[in-house]
């Protein structure tokens, strides 16, 4: 056997519009991926993680999801199910850690911008929250994307505005539009 590799056929439609592929098939910017293991060290410590984070047990899942960085911290998708996991159990500092630790690997991220910028509301931190915001870009959810932009004006045109209460918004927003 020679050591050449046969050229890939390729019509010229697929190479035009290859592309473009189904909805499904991309990441939903809005999401935290289900995470998928590079190695098959700790698929196990992932699927108990995974179903626990589905299922709504998130000091469980955050657990897991630790275990599981241990063996694989670069999986941006696993961190960014920690750092939600961590922000719905209100350890809002790790959770900080986590999305931004999700931003360095992956460059840029709406989920994690999201709820950095919720974070740093909940922790007395909001005037940071503005700049994270505003790093936020969705144009496949205007819903969201609209109320982000109406707490942001709101928090820079009125100094008394809450932050708690622009959280609130923004998460009432998420959960009608999931």
């Amino acid at each position: 056997m020679s050591g050449k590799k046969k050229p890939q056929k390729l019509s010229r439609r697929g190479f035009l519009f290859g592309g473009f592929r189904n909805k499904e098939d991309r990441e939903q910017p809005q999401s935290a991926a289900k995470p998928i293991a590079a190695k098959e060290v700790d698929l196990d410590t992932l699927a108990q993680a995974n179903v626990a984070y589905e299922n709504k047990r998130y000091e469980e899942a955050s657990e897991k999801y630790k275990e599981f960085i241990k063996t694989e911290p670069q999986n941006a998708d696993a961190r960014k199910r920690l750092g939600h996991c961590l922000y719905k159990c209100e350890k809002y500092i790790q959770a900080k850690v986590e999305f931004e630790r999700a931003i360095r690997i992956l460059g840029k991220d709406n989920f994690s911008y999201l709820y950095l910028g919720l974070l740093l509301c909940r922790a007395g931190a909001g005037k940071k929250s503005i700049p994270v915001w505003r790093l936020y870009f969705d144009p496949e959810n205007i819903t969201l994307q609209r109320e982000i932009n109406l707490q942001i004006a709101l928090l820079e045109s009125d100094p008394e505005a809450s932050f708690v209460d622009a959280a609130d918004m923004i998460e009432k927003i998420i959960e009608e539009t999931a």
